[in-house]
């Protein structure tokens, strides 16, 4: 505790008077800022400037508690008449600028910002400040514009190319974000996060093998970043090079190992290996360090369905459901886990309640048909997509879906005109609904009236 404290403290107890300096002031109010004792700041500020009425420092440090305490107009006031004493201090400016913004005035905080700039010391800072209230105005491109500024300042502003980032992402802008990097490592190429954003721009883009040529030179400038070395295990498994991807992960975690999506995707990338093995160990991992982990149980579920154990995999799936209950992927993949261990109800439910998520899904509806069908549930199966082509009249998929359960069913009449309906809305379906049920390949009656209906 700093010795001005422990005095300040005594002669408070014992109701002595007290009596600092404007330093010695200023230090036991940041003490008790620091100490998260906002009221004891703010009585100590009120009482220094009561002894030091015309101390500019100390009317400033008490403006700024007392909008903390949401008392702005009174911060105001003060600030006022720190301006009137001093008309060009940089700090009125910025503290009545923050002020602003925290009362949503944001024009008003974009004025006061800036009357700072022009002889400010770190200009770069306020652009991205005022960057900041244009983003909370809406206006997107006055904030690339300022940000741009702050950049043209200084290029290695971090703060103002991860704000430029997330703009650009916001507002889907790919290529004027490539077009922003590149010009920002035309001006700093050892900027390691211009390079990085250039790679997430090439990725946003899809353009992978861009994005790890452009992360491989963040990683030349900075081995040490960690979001490159993710997002570079992230590419390489968009571009099927999952042992690779595995390495770089690996890379992420060795920097930190607190990130559960990290061991997630590790996971992931050895069940796309068929490494189920592995791949349930990484799962785990994740879930120790995140137990709401949706997607990392799920994961575990899959792997156990794909080695023969849906017993397991249904007690993971339950855990998935507990954390995100509408999510109809899980949904689906419960009803399938059911359907494969006899549980047929069960199935259902799980099917029911995926529908009642997403009605608007047709992978859905089609998926749950199909899994009728399959274990011969074909009266339910006709139901179901019967309801599915109610409730997404407009979707020619569903009348081809339609169709194929009528005809799988034995129902050939009415299979035929949904099918030369089907035919008449979109003339291309046909062949996207004999791959999805590839039985209707053999099935006599509906080759005969595709090959009628094709030109």
């Amino acid at each position: 505790m700093p010795w001005q404290v422990d005095k300040y403290e005594k002669l408070i107890n014992n109701k002595q008077p007290v009596y600092f300096d404007v330093d010695d002031f200023e230090e036991i109010i940041d003490h008790y800022l620091f100490q998260g004792s906002y009221q004891e700041s703010l009585q100590v500020a009120d009482y220094a400037c009561g002894v030091h009425p015309s101390s500019i420092p100390l009317i400033l440090k008490k403006a700024q508690l007392l909008a903390t305490f949401n008392k702005e107009e009174r911060a105001l006031e003060l600030l006022s008449t720190v301006e009137n004493l001093e008309p060009g201090n940089q700090d009125v400016f910025l503290t009545k600028g923050a002020i602003f913004s925290q009362m949503r005035d944001y024009e008003q905080a974009i004025a006061e910002y800036n009357k700072a700039v022009y002889d400010s010391d770190e200009p770069d800072y306020l652009y991205c400040s005022i960057a900041i209230e244009y983003e909370n105005l809406g206006s997107f491109d006055k904030t690339l514009e300022y940000l741009g500024k702050a950049l043209e300042v200084n290029p290695d502003n971090d703060l103002a190319i991860y704000e430029a980032a997330y703009c650009f992402d916001l507002l889907s802008l790919t290529e004027e974000g490539i077009t922003f990097f590149q010009r920002l490592i035309d001006r700093n190429p050892y900027s390691t996060e211009a390079w990085f954003n250039l790679g997430v721009s090439y990725i946003n883009a899809g353009l992978y093998e861009k994005a790890l040529e452009a992360l491989e030179y963040s990683l030349a400038i900075n081995y040490e970043h960690e979001h490159s070395w993710f997002h570079k295990g992230y590419t390489l498994s968009l571009l099927n090079r999952h042992n690779e991807a595995i390495g770089a992960y690996k890379e992420s975690i060795a920097i930190d190992e607190t990130d559960a999506m990290k061991h997630y995707y590790i996971g992931e990338c050895h069940e796309k290996l068929d490494d189920y093995y592995h791949a349930r160990q990484w799962y785990l991992k994740s879930v120790q360090i995140d137990p709401d982990m949706a997607d990392a149980w799920v994961g575990m579920a899959v792997c156990e369905n794909e080695t023969g154990s849906p017993e397991e995999a249904v007690k993971y799936l339950e855990k998935g459901l507990t954390i995100d209950p509408d999510n109809v992927n899980y949904l689906c993949l419960m009803a399938n886990t059911c359907f494969s261990m006899g549980e047929h109800q069960k199935a259902v439910d799980a099917y029911e309640k995926a529908i009642e998520s997403d009605p608007g899904d047709e992978e859905t509806w089609f998926e749950y048909a199909e899994a009728l069908l399959k274990v011969n549930k074909q009266e339910l199966a006709q139901e179901v997509m019967s309801r599915g082509l109610e409730t997404l009249p407009d979707h020619s998929n569903m009348l081809y879906g339609m169709a194929a359960v009528l005809f799988l069913s034995g129902k050939t009449t009415n299979g035929t005109f949904c099918l030369e309906e089907a035919c008449n809305k979109n003339p291309e379906g046909l062949g996207n609904i004999m791959t999805r049920f590839p039985k209707l390949a053999g099935n006599h009656s509906f080759m005969e009236v595709a090959d009628r209906l094709i030109p």
